[in-house]
């Protein structure tokens, strides 16, 4: 597999949703206690493993009934540019997925230089971009990623700004290796890390293409993996 190293000459911000497989559902499926139950076991029969403990099901029943709603209520209302479904996060409350999946940090801030524009420098500019703009549809974005069970946001929100920017200045829209930040950015592990460090990283090193390039996209990592065992 070809290998290339994107050097990032420019920093911005992006942020990842995770991909993932939806169970279809009506409202007829929320209407009673019975119905949303069976609506629970399906969905427990793509993603959840199975489990024996009945009072722990029911816990996670309680939880999937309300995201169940809510997905429901958000997806009928007027002008939203985007529709929800039931994945595989449907049986967490916010406060639990928020623990578990972001682990970005704000990091030391050493080295940034504030800048400062006038208001009359700033009006100007802005009256000269469009009222919106969506690098998807220019093909800058590479297609959402899963980044499993490992707190590692922070390293795939640095690589999908990578992606995108060498796409916007070379043309090329490669999948680079969220795994080789992971491993040897040393700007943090699957519990979190510091974006700012790993965009440094980015800068100095680079990041490969991803050899992997179809979900997950880069294998767990392994204990005692280290950046050694990455061939750049």
């Amino acid at each position: 597999m070809r290998k290339s190293l994107v050097v990032l000459f420019g920093v911005v911000v992006a942020a990842m949703a995770v991909q993932a497989e939806q169970v279809p559902f009506t409202d007829k499926d929320l209407e009673t206690e019975e119905s949303m139950w069976n609506l629970y076991e399906r969905w427990r029969a793509v993603y959840a493993s199975p489990s024996g403990d009945l009072a722990y099901k029911i816990s996670r029943f309680e939880v999937f009934k309300k995201n169940a709603r809510y997905v429901s209520e958000s997806n009928k209302k007027k002008g939203m540019t985007y529709k929800l479904g039931l994945n595989k996060f449907s049986d967490m409350t916010m406060e639990e997925f928020t623990a578990k999946y972001t682990g970005a940090r704000p990091g030391p801030l050493a080295g940034l230089e504030r800048t400062t524009t006038s208001t009359a420098s700033r009006a100007s500019v802005a009256s000269d971009v469009p009222s919106s703009w969506d690098w998807r549809d220019y093909g800058a974005v590479t297609p959402v990623k899963d980044q499993k069970n490992c707190s590692c946001c922070w390293a795939f929100s640095v690589v999908a700004a990578v992606e995108s920017i060498n796409k916007i200045k070379t043309g090329e829209l490669l999948t680079l290796s969220e795994q080789q930040v992971l491993d040897c950015s040393g700007a943090g592990d699957c519990k979190w890390g510091y974006p700012k460090s790993a965009f440094d990283y980015a800068i100095k090193t680079g990041i490969t293409e991803d050899s992997n390039r179809q979900p997950p996209y880069y294998p767990p990592t392994r204990p005692g993996r280290t950046c050694a065992n990455l061939t750049l």
